[in-house]
């Protein structure tokens, strides 16, 4: 019948429309904890393994779901195109609550304020020296603590030029 034909193509577009829908998102979009479902973010032990494998520098991004100033971060990084895009060059890790990892190279300045943001080089296994201590209403005593995501892109900046020069300095070697 005629009205069997058109249930089944209405059948059929719904089912086409939710795989699109499937495989447009991103993989890691489900660790974006509102930090910018667009992009593609990992956990940690697996976005160090990435890092460290590919010799890539990766963005960690340490916060607690309890804590404000993370969640007006979340807030102006879930509307930033520049970070979605400056993301693509970094391998993205979100660490929240209890994942926060143990020891000295997680808390440098011995210190666990949130949020925390490092570069980490898989290429080194160390930490590119970024920081935010010029960073707006941001403590000289937290130089890890990015409040604004102004900051934030203009650290990925400052990282993704170091990792350029660093890669350089080991091809001139």
């Amino acid at each position: 019948s005629n009205m069997g034909a058109m249930a089944r193509s209405v059948v059929l577009a719904l089912i086409v429309m939710a795989l699109a829908g499937c495989s447009g998102a991103k993989k890691g979009s489900r660790w974006s904890r509102g930090f910018n479902a667009a992009v593609d973010w990992k956990l940690f032990d697996q976005g160090i393994a990435e890092a460290d494998e590919k010799g890539a520098v990766a963005m960690v991004l340490i916060h607690k779901s309890w804590c404000g100033a993370c969640k007006g971060l979340a807030k102006m990084v879930e509307r930033s195109n520049s970070f979605a895009e400056l993301s693509e060059d970094f391998v993205m890790i979100n660490v929240e609550d209890k994942e926060e990892p143990a020891g000295e190279m997680w808390h440098p300045d011995g210190a666990a304020y949130v949020p925390r943001i490092f570069f980490y080089d898989g290429a080194s296994k160390q930490m590119l020296n970024i920081t935010c201590t010029t960073c707006k209403g941001s403590p000289a005593d937290h130089p890890y603590y990015y409040g604004h995501v102004n900051d934030v892109v203009s650290a990925m900046k400052r990282a993704a030029k170091l990792k350029k020069k660093l890669a350089q300095q080991a091809t001139e070697l």
